[in-house]
């Protein structure tokens, strides 16, 4: 057999010998082997062995490895490298009716996990880890107290070796408290570097410990804890107190059966919440098929990259179910529906996906749509548009060039190059920016109409125009690249002193603006003339160079203070009289010069 086979061989052994979980190295890649997997009884051991394995630290050589170990359904992982699916719900899953039953057994979901995931699961028929939580009176649950010392061997390397003893067992809290004190003083005295916890167990359950030495939730509660400080002694920390509730919470797998979901434990046995439950954590648990060479189970990576393409041209999230049923198929070529409406016009996309030319690497891309625009009392219109890695229109900018109008993009220079015989026009790398709408008088050989470029300097037309709200700069660019996308703006018309709520849209091809109101009807809007500004007000100054002006100004009228106040002397009593009426036109030029700064100055703070 093939070391595939072989694999195949050894899991279905596992099974049927009650091991149905297995682990195994993920930095080993996709290359796995007989002896590099490891067959568990219970999601219990797989977990430890996950969680012993991965970062330990080497002896040896003195290091820490860096594994990765996870663990899976047996079944799972066999179905991954046969290049084959496990038998699926036949029945559509009510999601909501799975919902209230959980709710009814206090049942969640754990953090980051959503009810499609559930979902995806049942439908692939694999069980589902979650969560049970309860409530609890400490004071009333627990049946005794015990104090546990816990010690790391690795001394300074903290987390280098476990090891836990129960010291002493209590009737009471206070009992126990005190015990732990003075051992805690005794450790201190004697430089023993250990920890100290106070856990209480509950009725009727045997108490089991994490490596921390902390009770695990089912079994007990931990109250208090003393940890040890290199620096000054212990640190106390009360974590529960018996006087308030605690909420505890156990691992599950969940399954389902004839529409009615099943609970099992971690040797994925039926059981209750009120049997006796082998406590388990899924820190390491992997729920889906995994990828390998010459597999039918899809790329990740080429899932989230296509995901997220699909998403940022407009094509929204609900693409993302679809395409992960078709990419897990392993089609070498397939197509995933689309609908979006925009007002009261709808498109209807047919997206085209292929696999790439390296199969080897299991990429998948998305090469063109078919889009048809419908149109309330219009004949349906359909384009077929390419997408690359780059310069991609966005769906909305598609629709717009459909509906006649177009968009402002960064587009790719192309030059003709001959390839195979053939004459294709390829990207030069090179890169200009013009308009781009259909031109819908000329149509190629399949019908789909003819790209149209155009070139238009819009950003200068738009200050032409009585548009109310786009003084400043900053406004201006905002309706400007609203315009660029092909959108119709809503914008307010100043006319005659009213204002005008009305729908504006670039029109590069007959190179203006075009106005409509709210019936759709055109409007005629007349261009505004503007008033002739001196130099200093067509230029925009930063503040920086407002304050230096202002400076500047302000020492230029100051009077000269380097004649001592006195009598005025006899040339300066002969021309007062002479400068005096002088004074009067310079104090009117100067007040008029200061109206006109203040007007100026109102003008830049606007603008800032």
């Amino acid at each position: 057999m093939t070391i595939n086979e072989q694999l195949i061989n050894d899991l279905g052994e596992a099974i049927t010998n009650g091991k149905p979980w297995v682990a195994y190295n993920v930095q080993d890649g996709n290359e796995l082997h007989p002896n590099s997997i490891r067959v568990f009884a219970s999601a219990l051991e797989a977990e430890r062995y996950c969680e012993e394995n991965n970062n330990a630290f080497d002896f040896a050589e003195q290091v820490f490895n860096f594994d990765n170990y996870i663990y899976m359904q047996a079944v799972t992982l066999k179905a991954s490298l046969a290049l084959e699916k496990q038998l699926t719900n036949p029945v559509a899953i009510d999601t909501s009716a799975i919902a209230r039953q959980m709710a009814e057994q206090s049942l969640y979901l754990p953090a980051g996990k959503s009810i499609d995931d559930l979902e995806a699961s049942f439908l692939q028929g694999l069980v589902f880890p979650v969560i049970w939580q309860r409530l609890v009176d400490p004071l009333k649950e627990i049946a005794e107290y015990h104090v546990i010392a816990h010690q790391h061997n690795g001394g300074m390397i903290y987390e280098i070796g476990h090891s836990r003893r129960a010291l002493e067992s209590f009737s009471s809290l206070r009992e126990a408290r005190t015990f732990m004190d003075s051992a805690v003083l005794f450790n201190e005295l004697a430089g023993k570097e250990a920890d100290y916890l106070i856990v209480g167990r509950f009725h009727g359950q045997q108490l089991e410990l994490d490596v921390e030495g902390y009770a695990v939730p089912h079994s007990g509660l931990t109250l208090v804890t003393a940890h040890h400080n290199y620096e000054n002694g212990h640190d106390y920390y009360e974590l529960h107190s018996l006087s308030e509730k605690a909420v505890i919470s156990q691992y599950f797998f969940l399954g389902l059966k004839d529409e009615k979901i099943v609970l099992y434990n971690d040797k994925l046995e039926p059981t209750g919440i009120d049997q006796p439950q082998q406590p388990f954590y899924t820190k390491h648990l992997i729920n889906n098929y995994l990828p390998f060479k010459n597999s039918s189970i899809m790329n990740e990576q080429s899932f989230d990259y296509v995901k997220n393409q699909l998403f940022y041209l407009g094509f929204g999230e609900e693409v993302a179910k679809p395409l992960r049923e078709k990419m897990e198929q392993n089609l070498t070529e397939f197509t995933v529906p689309h609908t979006r409406k925009f007002g009261q016009d709808e498109t209807n996309s047919i997206l085209h996906f292929s696999k790439g030319d390296q199969l080897d690497k299991d990429m998948t891309f998305f090469n063109r749509a078919d889009i048809t625009l419908k149109q309330p009392g219009k004949e349906d219109l359909t384009q077929t548009f390419f997408f690359g890695k780059e310069h991609n229109y966005t769906l909305q900018e598609r629709y717009n060039m459909m509906d006649g109008r177009a968009a402002y993009r960064e587009q790719p220079k192309m030059a003709p190059v001959e390839e195979n015989g053939e004459v294709k026009m390829k990207p030069t790398g090179e890169t200009y920016y013009a308009w781009r709408g259909l031109d819908f008088k000329n149509a190629d050989q399949y019908g789909n109409f003819n790209p149209k470029v155009m070139f238009w300097n819009h950003q200068k037309e738009v200050g032409k125009y009585p548009i109310k709200g786009i003084e400043e700069n900053y406004d201006k660019q905002r309706l400007i690249a609203k315009l660029e996308k092909g959108n119709k703006v809503d914008v307010i018309l100043l006319r005659d002193g009213h204002e005008t709520q009305v729908k504006l849209v670039a029109n590069p091809r007959m190179a203006r603006l075009d106005f409509y109101d709210s019936n759709g009807q055109s409007l005629i809007v007349r261009k505004v003339e503007k008033q002739a500004v001196d130099q200093t007000q067509k230029v925009e100054m930063t503040p920086q160079e407002v304050q230096k002006a202002a400076i500047v100004r302000a020492a230029e009228q100051k009077p000269d203070q380097s004649q001592q106040p006195g009598t005025p002397t006899q040339g300066q009593q002969n021309g007062q009289a002479q400068e005096q009426p002088q004074k009067e036109s310079v104090k009117q030029e100067a007040a008029a010069e200061q109206r006109q700064e203040q007007t100026q100055r109102r003008r830049q703070g606007a603008r800032l």
